[in-house]
């Protein structure tokens, strides 16, 4: 049995002999203009959808996702108003502190919007607040696949 020439390490990232490691840059400003923009567009496309299809859901869609919008929003600014060089613990605990704030925003305005709207249906506003809710994910996910280039390390 022979032994490799550079045998790798337990908990290590194998890394070719001589050849510097690239690294992945992320630059933020396409994301905060991509998440409003897909959760705007679905916001209003399940809106116009409901008000074609069926009587008195498009007015609880644009509700359900005004909120989505939101909550969506807040959690935009906070995970990327912070500085871009910020340690890894740090970035994490920015992405729990925004994903916390989504819920609790999502969860006072849906208990807000329950009780103090009448004529709430509930089957357009939960359609327009997961639509939303979704659009802004892949936004987002849309932004940084655009957004993420390798250089090579100097």
């Amino acid at each position: 049995m022979v032994a490799a020439p550079n045998p790798i390490k337990i908990g290590t990232m194998p890394k070719a002999p001589g050849v510097p490691r690239s690294q992945t840059v992320v630059r933020s400003g396409n994301t905060l203009r991509w998440v409003p923009v897909f959760a705007g567009a679905m916001m209003v496309l399940m809106a116009t959808l409901l008000a074609l299809l069926t009587d008195g859901q498009a007015q609880s869609s644009l509700l359900g996702g005004g909120i989505a919008f939101v909550a969506n929003g807040y959690s935009v600014w906070r995970v990327f108003s912070a500085p871009a060089e910020i340690s890894g613990e740090a970035a994490l605990a920015n992405l729990y502190r925004a994903e916390f704030g989504k819920l609790v925003i999502t969860g006072a305005l849906c208990a807000m919007a329950f009780a103090l709207v009448d004529d709430l249906a509930v089957g357009g506003f939960l359609a327009g607040l997961l639509a939303t809710l979704l659009a802004a994910t892949i936004g987002a996910i849309f932004a940084q696949r655009n957004d993420v280039g390798e250089r090579p390390a100097a």
